[in-house]
């Protein structure tokens, strides 16, 4: 009894299983995102021998014992991996993590952004906040998508300038341009390596960044996922834009989707599931 005490704090000491196990729950359950899938930067972002290695358990294992006995202090493999389930999972301290449950608006939007990614075209989706936007753009990439797609997450204060840095940067290219160059930069970028461009609370973006995004789709010709209230909506069909530019966007978005609002069955689950036992049905 007191040896296997004594080995078992020998691993856990070595790495953590927790986060191990979670790794190969999150592969067996996706087994779209193998580890050479995941070693891309757009994910975990190591290279796949030290996913493998650590998935079997033998990347900081002693080389006495048959490993590669890497040190824990200087690899940030752990490191990465927490990344990722973060990004997947949400806030564990928040209360985030598996917290995912499939409503109307889940299947909805799973149908708009499938519409985009096998059409390659501009889709709107709209609803109104707290219907689950963000947590499905998330969940419909980590489920369906073997190439992470480009996720910007718009506030009150972006600038169209502001939103082709934030591509830029996403695409780890040279930022500090002017939008012009930068819209170029960005639209080869992604015609070269086509990835999914998914906007999250994009109605607050102008009209100018909203016409940049069109500027990339007409070059690359890459699924276009705009996500955001009925504002964003609005935006097409109002006085708000000239009646050109309302044309040239309106032209080139290929569907809107508006999301069904949470029902009360479908709310009470979600929060049963955040609160876990300290749920009631009151």
């Amino acid at each position: 009894m007191g040896d296997k005490k004594l080995k078992t704090t020998s691993v856990e000491a070595l790495w953590d299983e927790d986060l191990r196990q979670w790794l190969e729950d999150y592969i067996s359950k996706h087994p779209h995102h193998t580890t050479d899938v995941l070693s891309r930067s757009y994910y975990i972002g190591e290279p796949r021998p030290v996913l493998d290695a650590y998935m079997e358990g033998t990347l900081f294992l002693p080389s006495a014992s048959g490993g590669q006995g890497a040190d824990k202090q200087s690899c940030g493999v752990e490191n990465s991996i927490r990344a990722f389930r973060e990004s997947v999972e949400g806030t564990v301290r928040h209360g985030y993590a598996n917290t995912f449950v499939e409503t109307r608006t889940w299947f909805q939007f799973q149908r708009a952004c499938a519409t985009a990614i096998d059409e390659n075209v501009i889709v709107v989706v709209y609803g109104k906040p707290g219907v689950g936007k963000s947590r499905c753009l998330m969940e419909f990439s980590s489920r369906n998508l073997m190439t992470a797609p480009i996720i910007i997450l718009c506030s009150r204060n972006i600038t169209t300038y502001y939103f082709a840095r934030k591509l830029a940067r996403a695409l780890k290219l040279e930022e500090q341009h002017p939008t012009a160059p930068l819209e170029d930069l960005v639209a080869e970028k992604l015609k070269r390596y086509p990835r999914p461009l998914f906007v999250d609370q994009a109605n607050y973006l102008d009209e100018k960044a909203l016409g940049l995004i069109c500027y990339v789709w007409e070059v690359a010709r890459i699924p276009v996922v705009l996500a955001g209230t009925k504002d964003l909506y609005d935006l097409f069909i109002t006085s708000r834009l000239t009646q050109g530019v309302r044309a040239q966007l309106s032209s080139r978005v290929a569907l809107h989707y508006l999301l069904a609002e949470l029902s009360l069955p479908e709310a009470k689950a979600i929060i049963k599931r955040a609160l876990g036992g300290l749920a009631t049905d009151k």
